[in-house]
């Protein structure tokens, strides 16, 4: 199994997931054109992708995915909550092949068994994932809150993880953000802080875990040094972060 990210967050998120001839997009937080230029540094064709998840509706992460999923054949997996909040980016020209996914189920896509996992994030019904093929397991988890039950039981012995660790704390309530915005990002159902995602990272079994990165960090409120320097609390490895604006390069596990 291999992973790369071409982007990581709030200007565009979106990853890929590939295992022998399967490669799933998870998110697509770009314009087309845009992520047919990040996938070509990448070594990756359209026309390669198997399908396309979509986590949540928001902008940062569903911008491009219907326009690239009619431009390219591709079918697209959502929650009926996401697909309820994304009509608006749906033309009525788009021939789309959409399939409706429900939190705590599981989905089968050629190599992947993929587990749905739900999350409190301030979306209609978001979702992120999991995926396992043979004896190797990913996450990428971003976009929550905090770590609920399902999520916590869903990542114990998994071999690599991508964990949101959006912002500190102090340097959130010392910026200039107004204050909505700022009670957002730090609610339970806004993004991870850097503490937050230590408590996760707390209670998650290490014992097979390879790869440990960190995503969807804020340019204005946090820097890698910070996560990295918390992280490294609870994990002795070499600890990933996966850029904001141009994600990460291919990732084998």
């Amino acid at each position: 199994m291999r992973f790369c990210s071409f982007g990581s967050g709030s200007t565009g998120n979106s990853y890929l997931v590939s295992k022998n001839n399967t490669n799933i997009l998870v998110d697509c937080g770009f314009s087309v054109t845009e992520l047919e230029s990040r996938m070509f540094q990448r070594e990756i064709k359209p026309s390669e992708i198997t399908a396309i998840l979509l986590t949540h509706e928001h902008d940062d992460h569903s911008k491009g995915a219907f326009a690239f999923a009619e431009k390219h054949n591709k079918p697209i997996y959502l929650t009926y909550g996401t697909l309820k909040m994304c009509q608006k980016r749906i033309k009525k020209s788009y021939n789309l092949t959409i399939n409706i996914i429900s939190p705590l189920d599981t989905l089968k896509l050629n190599d992947f068994m993929i587990y749905i996992i739900p999350v409190p994030h301030d979306a209609r019904e978001p979702v992120q994932f999991k995926f396992e093929s043979e004896n190797t397991a990913l996450a990428i988890i971003t976009d929550l809150g905090f770590g609920n039950k399902e999520l916590i039981n869903s990542i114990q012995k998994i071999n690599a993880l991508i964990l949101e660790s959006n912002h500190d704390e102090n340097l959130l309530y010392k910026s200039k953000y107004p204050k909505n915005l700022k009670d957002r990002i730090r609610s339970n159902y806004g993004h991870l802080s850097n503490k937050e995602a230590l408590e996760i990272l707390k209670k998650i079994n290490f014992d097979q875990l390879k790869w440990l990165g960190a995503a969807h960090l804020s340019k204005e409120n946090n820097s890698p040094e910070l996560v990295k320097d918390l992280w490294k609390k609870v994990f002795e490895d070499e600890i990933y972060i996966i850029d904001p604006d141009f994600g990460m390069p291919w990732v084998s596990i």
